[in-house]
């Protein structure tokens, strides 16, 4: 397991990115005085600077205190609102959040006496970040709107850099990935050209969130591009404090592309970079993830001898945090548990885990579980390694759902932006419209003869103004049925994606499905395709897209006119079944699982041998009303039935079809533990195994 690197609120940067893996501290806040307006102080705002450049707090503090004496709050009101802005961001870093949002709103009582836009926009930014920082996202979101609106009319170039600096890590922690690359391209447009030092230190910050967003989306290959060109301008500059850094991400992005000597080779330069730079943390780090490295290639010895070495150098020197000591000592304990050690490595693996998972965001914590998962599978521990990788898949559930929500929210904010700018043009043509008919009855008035050429002009005009605007109304229209089209289709195969699936499970729910009752019930089988991580990691992401779309036309071809074929995230799939008879349901998924398994994809000449596993449920269950075991919970039992699909070999299905004693006595079994509920004979399930694909490659 690696660590990934953050920070939280940098010195006096208002600026949060507890999302990225590894920060450039302080780079995003570092903004110069150049080109200024008359309402700041040339003198101060170059002690500003300066004053941004001081790392020793104690040092720092009497600067600030001497700069705000010094301004002239009236004559200088932007100088004076970046000093306190300072001081506010001074104050959070302290832990007196309360005192910064309070210096904060007295600024807000400030600008109404000094509504210039770029004192408003800098205490707008303000609040951004600190609302932000607050954990108040909605908040935030907000007033990130309302400070967009108000930048057009900024003239300082530092106030411009720094709004939008500061919105580029919101957008991007919210899964808005367009508008936080248009923040960043505003936020370079404000510094372009500019001969300031410290140009290029912003440069390197702002293509260091690029990366972050290109990391998010999975694009490592364009994510690593980026990063060797930074640390080729960090060394070109010096940027010693920076360097170890953006070293650990390019360590971190090889990792993952499965580039593991390129990664090791890495992190060992790291470690040399922080040394230079006196960053015991991140040498720790990068020896950490040097061993985590080593157990992705199984060269277990190597990573054991590496993470005790440094777990014996923390408890020598006493410099690392707890959680540096708990992430040593599960990486330890996972490999007893591979090289034998099973009894001695699970106990290390258990009792570091816990620690770790509460201290970790929720992707990082679903990456634990998977390597928790692994431990147990190779104890032996089925049981135990179900419930890890029930967990792991309700968190990347919970992740896709946030993300999802996110980009509906996104296309909606872009469909109302849309719909109101052709609701402008359209009023912007009809007050066109109506200035001609002016101009036209004063021309009338002067020049009788002219009258009817007028008339006639006028009448073409407006002929083409309606025809401009039938072609906007339809262009509109186009519009919005594509966006209704893509926001329940998936990108890449074309399928019906989760929200398809909510909104007819809403009308069934509504009774508008079907007018009678229907003569069977409903199913859903979910089905997982085996080893697709290391199907990208053999053959390339490229190959693994082409399994995707492969398998998604295989299902269309078995599924019936009535069912819905959905790709539910990642390389899962869904098939909902409408009036689906119960005993032919275990035939249907034999074929499923037949389409799937019998033939090879054949990628760039390649043969793929591909394989899937599945659970399968019908809908009502057993008999029981919705209210007590609606959709969700039945297909959250499908979904627990697929991983002891998984636990018990793969390629293959278990079908849960009903119950062996009474609801109340099996509903907690079916909220958590299927497995246990099967080991103790309280249901009826079917298997059905997959088809004989001979000796498939894993390698």
């Amino acid at each position: 397991m690696q660590m990934k690197k953050g920070n939280g609120f940098a010195k006096r940067c208002a600026l949060k990115i507890g999302f990225m893996m590894l920060l450039l501290p302080g780079l995003l806040c570092a903004v110069t005085a150049q080109d200024l307006t008359p309402i700041a102080n040339p003198e101060l705002e170059a002690r500003l600077d300066s004053y941004l450049s001081i790392d020793d707090s104690e040092s720092a503090q009497p600067e600030l205190v001497s700069i705000l004496s010094a301004v002239d709050a009236h004559r200088y009101p932007s100088t004076f609102v970046r000093a306190r802005t300072y001081k506010a961001f001074e104050l959070a870093e302290n832990g007196d959040f309360a005192g910064a949002i309070e210096l904060v709103e007295e600024m807000q009582a400030f600008i109404e006496r000094h509504p210039h836009p770029d004192v408003v926009s800098e205490v707008q930014a303000n609040l951004v970040a600190l609302s932000w920082y607050n954990g108040e996202i909605a908040r935030s979101l907000i007033l990130a709107e309302q400070l967009i609106e108000q930048l057009d009319g900024v003239q300082n170039p530092r106030i411009l850099y720094y709004a939008n600096s500061i919105m580029v890590g919101i957008f991007r922690a919210n899964s808005q990935y367009e508008r936080a690359l248009e923040r960043a391209i505003q936020a370079l447009e404000a510094i372009h050209g500019s001969n300031n030092p410290r140009t290029e230190i912003r440069r390197i910050a702002l293509t260091t969130e690029i990366i972050g967003i290109h990391r998010d989306l999975r694009n490592f290959d364009e994510a690593l591009v980026l990063v060797k060109r930074n640390i080729e301008d960090a060394k070109r500059i010096d940027l010693i404090n920076e360097i170890p850094n953006l070293l650990m991400l390019k360590g971190f992005l090889e990792g993952h592309l499965g580039f593991y000597e390129n990664s090791v080779a890495t992190y060992e330069e790291a470690a040399v970079w922080a040394n230079r730079a006196g960053d015991k943390e991140t040498v720790l780090l990068s020896k950490n993830n040097i061993g985590s490295t080593f157990i992705e290639l199984e060269r277990y010895q190597e990573a054991e001898d590496i993470l005790r070495e440094t777990l014996e150098f923390i408890h020598t020197e006493g410099t690392a945090d707890d959680s540096m000591v708990h992430l040593l000592a599960f990486n330890l304990g996972y490999i007893d548990v591979f090289l034998g050690n099973i009894e001695q490595g699970i106990t290390a693996v258990t009792e570091n885990a816990a620690p770790l998972l509460a201290s970790y965001s929720a992707p990082d914590q679903a990456d634990l579980y998977e390597y928790i998962a692994r431990a147990y599978g190779q104890a032996g521990m089925y049981q135990q390694q179900a419930k890890a990788l029930l967990q792991e898949r309700q968190l990347r559930a919970d992740i896709f759902r946030s993300d999802r929500e996110a980009s509906l929210n996104e296309l909606q904010y872009r469909y109302d932006a849309q719909d109101q700018l052709q609701q402008i043009e359209l009023l912007e043509q009809r007050n066109a419209l109506q200035q001609r008919v002016i101009e036209n009855s004063q021309l009338q008035q002067q020049i009788v003869v002219l009258f009817a050429i007028v008339v006639i002009l006028g009448l073409v005009l407006v002929g083409i103004m309606y025809r401009a605007a039938r072609r906007a109304n339809k262009q509109l229209k186009v519009a919005n049925k594509q966006l209704e089209f893509h926001s329940q289709r998936d990108p890449l195969t074309a399928l019906l994606n989760r929200r398809a699936l909510q909104e007819e499970l809403q009308k069934r729910e509504q009774g508008e499905r079907r007018a009678a009752a229907a003569e069977f019930p409903d199913a859903m089988i979910l089905l997982d395709v085996d080893y697709f991580k290391r199907i990208n990691d053999k053959y390339g992401h490229a190959a693994g897209d082409m399994v995707l779309k492969d398998l998604s036309g295989r299902l269309l071809s078995v599924a019936r006119a009535s069912d819905l074929v959905i790709r539910w995230g990642g390389e899962e799939f869904l098939i909902y079944l409408q009036n689906m008879n119960p005993e032919k349901l275990k035939e249907y998924t034999e074929k499923v699982l037949s389409v799937i398994g019998s033939n090879a994809v054949v990628h760039e000449g390649t043969k793929i041998q591909v394989t899937a596993t599945a659970g399968y449920i019908s809908l009502p269950f057993a008999g029981i009303k919705e209210s007590d075991i609606g959709w969700e919970k039945t297909l959250q039992i499908a979904d627990m039935a697929l991983y002891i699909g998984k636990v018990h070999g793969r390629n293959r299905a278990y079908g849960i079809t009903g119950l062996k004693a009474p609801y109340e006595q099996v509903s907690r079994y079916l909220d958590n533990d299927l497995a246990e509920a099967m080991e103790k004979d309280l249901i009826d399930y079917e298997l059905v195994i997959g088809p004989d694909v001979g000796n498939l490659n894993r390698s």
